[in-house]
């Protein structure tokens, strides 16, 4: 089953999650900043 999320107060615009029972098989991030990514 796929859940999708409207994250407020961060960068990221929406997660979807992909969910098999009790197992998260997949997280999908949308949008966001480049905070701890961007090297120096």
């Amino acid at each position: 089953m796929e859940y999708r999320y409207t994250p407020k107060g961060v960068c990221s615009m929406q997660m979807i999650i992909d969910v098999d029972g009790d197992i998260i098989k997949k997280v999908k991030i949308i949008g966001g900043c480049a905070g701890n990514t961007v090297r120096s």
